[in-house]
């Protein structure tokens, strides 16, 4: 497959899934400002490039909770996969294990976690009001093989996605939240009812604490946009924070990540931190880097590669990516991940 530039997958996409599929999956909160407000934010960082330095080694890798990944990026999360390909979730572990990427499965899920793990994977969890109902999540993600829990706090409620309301996006036959099968039965009854069901009651920092007390693993709290949702997330027990708004589809009003990434960064100099939302080239994922992020994740280019492509799509637009942003640090003489801060920025903020 022709290695396309990551913002060109959507219009080939939009060709190839079902018109509901591409309003769900591309739809954001309300009209979607959100998510024209993640993308535009990286496009206004200006860079400064440090010229005259011969690069020898340069090196993308980067070592997160024991594992070393050949660039800073990962899947992001993201829900029933199989609308874009018969594959579904498996196609994009695959893809992700082959290119040296991480890949972060969605609590939503399409195919069970044991069908899907091609390599090293963390897991989505939303927290339900049924502590046994979390409990059964966790355990089902552990025992095929999940390495780092990403708990979204962000979104206990659906947005409202006019584009996906106009389009009537039902989940066809044969498409459902397979996780829901973890859970025990009355969890799992409340959880097919949208309003009463498992994200309808909103997890609070105490819920958080308990279940990184509770897990072995590595816990990182999805939907942090200020320095005291990351203050309360690390004080819970956190091993890290994701910058994210969800990907613009909870609140159509809220800013940018790279908007709120430098002062969170600065707040904590020493914390893990992630970020996602917008980002569509090597470029935008220096920029990342520079603003104060550790990785990215990368979510709609991979859906949509997926429906083009499957494995093979999803391996080609994750190798585009890599090459854009091994480009991106030569260019601007940087050797190391170590180097790309906030010097290498033309303006250090965003507004």
């Amino acid at each position: 497959m022709h290695r396309l530039a990551l913002d060109h997958y959507e219009p080939h996409a939009r060709d190839t899934l079902s018109a509901q599929a591409y309003a769900y999956v591309s739809g954001g909160a309300g009209h979607g400002a959100a998510i024209r407000r993640n993308r535009e934010a990286w496009g206004r960082v200006l860079l400064d490039p440090a010229l005259g330095r011969r690069l020898r080694d340069l090196d993308c890798g980067l070592d997160l909770f024991g594992r070393r990944y050949r660039f800073p990026c990962l899947v992001a999360p993201m829900a029933y996969q199989l609308l874009a390909h018969p594959d579904g979730e498996r196609a994009t572990a695959l893809a992700a294990a082959a290119q040296g990427a991480g890949f972060v499965l969605s609590c939503q899920t399409s195919l069970p976690p044991d069908q899907v793990a091609a390599g090293p994977f963390w897991f989505q969890l939303y927290l339900q009001p049924d502590r046994r109902a979390t409990r059964a999540l966790v355990e089902a993600a552990i025992a095929a093989g999940a390495e780092a829990l990403v708990v979204t706090m962000d979104a206990p409620l659906n947005g409202i996605r006019n584009a996906e309301i106009d389009a009537g996006f039902a989940l066809p036959d044969g498409v459902r939240p397979v996780m829901l099968d973890a859970l025990p039965a009355q969890a799992s009854r409340q959880a097919e009812n949208p309003i009463a069901g498992a994200m309808a009651a909103a997890p609070d920092w105490a819920d958080l604490a308990t279940l990184c007390a509770e897990v072995a693993l590595p816990v990182l709290a999805k939907g942090v946009m200020s320095p005291a949702s990351a203050r309360a997330a690390l004080e819970a027990g956190c091993a890290g924070v994701i910058v994210s708004n969800h990907g613009g589809r909870v609140l159509e009003g809220l800013p940018a990540t790279a908007q709120v990434l430098p002062q969170i960064r600065a707040a904590f100099p020493h914390a893990l931190i992630l970020v996602d939302g917008g980002i569509r080239s090597g470029e935008d994922l220096f920029r990342a880097l520079a603003l104060g992020a550790d990785a990215a994740l990368l979510g709609r280019p991979v859906f949509y590669a997926l429906a083009l492509g499957g494995a093979q799509g999803v391996s080609t637009c994750l190798r585009r990516l890599h090459d854009e942003f091994a480009v991106t640090m030569g260019l601007m003489g940087c050797e190391r991940l170590a180097e790309i801060t906030a010097e290498r920025l033309y303006r250090p903020e965003v507004t």
